[in-house]
C-alpha cells in the first residue's frame, strides 16, 4: 500500500475519533480519546518513515526503517486483538 494511502487512512480514523469524543455519541469518550490519539500518532510514525525513505542511503539505515515499519505493524496488530476482544470475537 502506498504512503498517500496509509495517510489517508490514519487520518480518517483519526478525524472519526476525534469527533465520537468530542460529540460523546453513545461511545465512552476516554476510549474515543485514545483511539484517536493511536491514529494520530500512526499517522506521524508513517509521516515521517516516509520522509526519510527519500534519503536514507546505507543498509544500516535502511534496516532501521524497516525495524520501525514493524514496530507499526505491531501496534496495529495489538490494536486489533484489543477490538477484536472488545467486540467478543
Amino acid at each position: 500500500m502506498d504512503i498517500k494511502k496509509q495517510l489517508a487512512i490514519c487520518y480518517s480514523n483519526y478525524k472519526k475519533w476525534k469527533e465520537k469524543a468530542i460529540s460523546g455519541a453513545n461511545i465512552n469518550t476516554q476510549k474515543a480519546i485514545e483511539r484517536a490519539f493511536f491514529w494520530l500518532e500512526i499517522h506521524s510514525a508513517i509521516y515521517a518513515i516516509g520522509l526519510l525513505e527519500a534519503s536514507v542511503k546505507s543498509k544500516e539505515e535502511k534496516m532501521k526503517l524497516i525495524e520501525a515499519k514493524k514496530k507499526i505493524i505491531e501496534k496495529l496488530n495489538e490494536y486489533e486483538k484489543l477490538l477484536s476482544e472488545e467486540l467478543d470475537f
